[in-house]
């Protein structure tokens, strides 16, 4: 009899946990966002203000003192190397050249003369007929004679020259700006500047940067930590963030830290066919610093800074697992990690705060990919 009855007892608490296995509220699973770590290669790059400047300027300067006659080119417009700009007042100017051209035809007729006469003293002197005394000073008259014709040429030269500075050229191609001077003003001789020209079919941009940045940058890649990118993919960026289309090449490096703000000067070099960048506009430079591989890049919004460092979450057999991290440089969005983390890790990147504390919860990793399937899923169930 007590057999029976125990034995019903016991059939009725199986049956009562039974049930209440069946009732019992399931533990939640909460879906949250993940990315998978990957290791990948990575080009370190630098955000540096710069200045666009000409890849040529040439100032026209008068180079004889004269009256401006005419301005013959329009302002702004583009001029080819040897394009007359400016026509100086040139009467004067021929007239001196005339006048050195009548000294170069009487030195030289005085030159002839000599020549005749010392050619008769040689004959003289082989007779007897002159001394030796006689025919040296007569011969010294000749050389003399000789060299006036050169001085009178150099002088006819120098005249001529001067006539041609009379019409003012262009010394390179490029913009020329508004005349610096209007018909009728004065110039004077190598004093005067009439206009200038800049050539920006190619354009410079200089720009500094940290001498304790590129240290350290040579030292990673001295390390083999880096590899060097050669800095020949210089991006340019206009003030509103937009990128100019051609990339820079960097030109110039110099060898100098100034002392004062401790920075190194440097200059890039970038096609310019459309005329995009103008001398003095103010622009962003990107450079390329080095580049790595086996590189492991997270989301910003992964890294939780605590006071004992930094940290983020992880799901493992659904579960949040925290995990110190430790962090290497920041970019725009991201965080380069040193250590902490290997290939196929699944690191949380959605908020986290209200749902960890949920008794018994449990995590199912998504990606951002994945959960917008699931909600498009969701949303055509009836």
């Amino acid at each position: 009899m007590k057999t029976h009855i125990v034995s019903g007892l016991c059939m009725l608490l199986a049956a009562d946990l039974l049930f209440a296995a069946k009732t019992a509220p399931k533990a939640p699973q909460i879906p949250v966002m993940i990315v998978e770590v990957t290791k990948g290669s990575e080009i370190f790059s630098q955000d540096l203000p710069g200045r666009v400047s000409a890849y040529r300027t040439a100032q026209v300067r008068a180079r004889v003192t004269g009256i401006i006659e005419k301005r013959v080119f329009e302002e702004g417009s583009n001029v080819e190397a040897g394009q007359v700009l400016f026509q100086i007042e040139s009467r004067s100017l021929k007239a001196t050249l005339r006048a050195r051209t009548a000294d170069v035809a009487n030195a030289v007729a005085v030159y002839n003369l000599s020549k005749q006469t010392l050619k008769r003293y040689k004959k003289l002197l082989s007779l007897g007929a002159v001394s030796r005394q006689e025919y040296d000073s007569n011969r010294a008259q000749n050389q003399q004679s000789r060299a006036q014709v050169e001085q009178a040429r150099a002088n006819q030269e120098i005249a001529d020259i001067n006539l041609q500075y009379a019409t003012v050229t262009a010394p390179i191609n490029g913009r020329i700006d508004k005349a610096l001077v209007t018909e009728g003003a004065l110039t004077t001789a190598d004093d005067t500047q009439l206009a200038t020209i800049e050539q920006i079919d190619k354009v410079y941009i200089d720009f500094t940067r940290s001498s304790a940045d590129v240290m350290s940058i040579r030292q990673a890649i001295s390390a083999g930590k880096l590899s060097d990118t050669g800095n020949n993919n210089i991006e340019i960026l206009f003030g509103d963030g937009s990128a100019y289309p051609k990339k820079g090449k960097l030109e110039f490096s110099s060898m100098v830290v100034d002392q004062a703000t401790g920075a190194i000067a440097l200059r890039a070099v970038v096609d310019n066919p459309n005329k995009l960048l103008l001398p003095g506009m103010f622009v962003r430079v990107k450079v390329p610093l080095a580049s790595t591989n086996n590189l492991i890049k997270i989301p910003q919004k992964a890294v939780n800074i605590t006071p004992q460092g930094a940290l983020v979450f992880l799901v493992k057999d659904q579960k949040l697992v925290p995990t110190n991290i430790q962090l290497g440089t920041m970019t725009e969005d991201s965080w380069f990690v040193q250590a902490g983390l290997n290939s196929g890790d699944k690191v949380v990147i959605s908020d986290t705060t209200i749902v960890k504390g949920i008794p018994g919860a449990t995590f199912l990793g998504l990606t951002a990919q994945q959960m917008q399937a699931a909600g498009a899923g969701a949303k055509k169930k009836p």
